[in-house]
């Protein structure tokens, strides 16, 4: 009985130093006007592999040339995205809340948008939408959560229709209340997908 009593504690005292090891979590998200790339990956201590996508990578089928995007499409499309943050805040930042309480360090997030329209005017207009979106978003953040490192590059290009956006995170999470925050991140992923998806 005293020996097994003693493999126990060891046991719990070597899954307690693991425990103490933070996980890193990297996200990255780019996109331009024909293509899109999302991926996730994980570190744990010298261990890093990814998440999203998993398997192996599909090809993409040959895109045609599309005419760029017109100022009303984008506009129309950052009224949705507005309208999900908005759906969504409160719960947000229950979970920002509970999440740097206990588990999450944002070691770092950079944000570069680049934009721009035929008519300098909807690119103006354009530039004051997406600058109180993302500052929004990134305001709460860095009021609510332990943040180390913010950089933001919003760039106007006038007279030149493109759009291209790319998005790095950098979290660092202790494992004891990973599932707790995931669960409820995957949650709130959901009501994104409804709401995206339309009621």
């Amino acid at each position: 009985m005293g020996y097994f009593i003693g493999f126990l504690i060891i046991f719990l005292l070597i899954i307690s130093i693991f425990l103490l090891f933070p996980v890193r979590l990297y996200i990255n998200y780019t996109k331009d006007g024909k293509s899109s790339l999302s991926t996730a990956d994980i570190k744990y201590m010298f261990f890093k592999f990814r998440i999203y996508p998993s398997g192996k990578p599909k090809k993409e089928k040959e895109k045609t040339e599309k005419a760029p995007v017109s100022f009303e499409e984008r506009k129309t499309a950052l009224g949705k995205y507005i309208e999900i943050f908005e759906a969504i805040k409160q719960d947000a930042i229950k979970i920002l809340d509970y999440a740097t309480s206990k588990a999450l360090v944002i070691e770092k997030i950079g944000v570069n948008v680049e934009f721009g329209f035929e008519d300098a005017m909807n690119t103006g207009i354009f530039t004051g939408l997406i600058n109180g979106f993302v500052y929004n978003i990134l305001g709460i953040i860095h009021h609510r959560a332990r943040l180390e490192e913010m950089n933001v590059n919003i760039q106007p290009v006038f007279g030149n229709p493109c759009f291209k956006t790319q998005i790095r995170c950098i979290l660092r999470l202790k494992n004891v209340h990973i599932i707790i925050v995931a669960v409820n991140v995957l949650k709130l992923l959901r009501v994104m997908k409804k709401i995206k998806g339309g009621r």
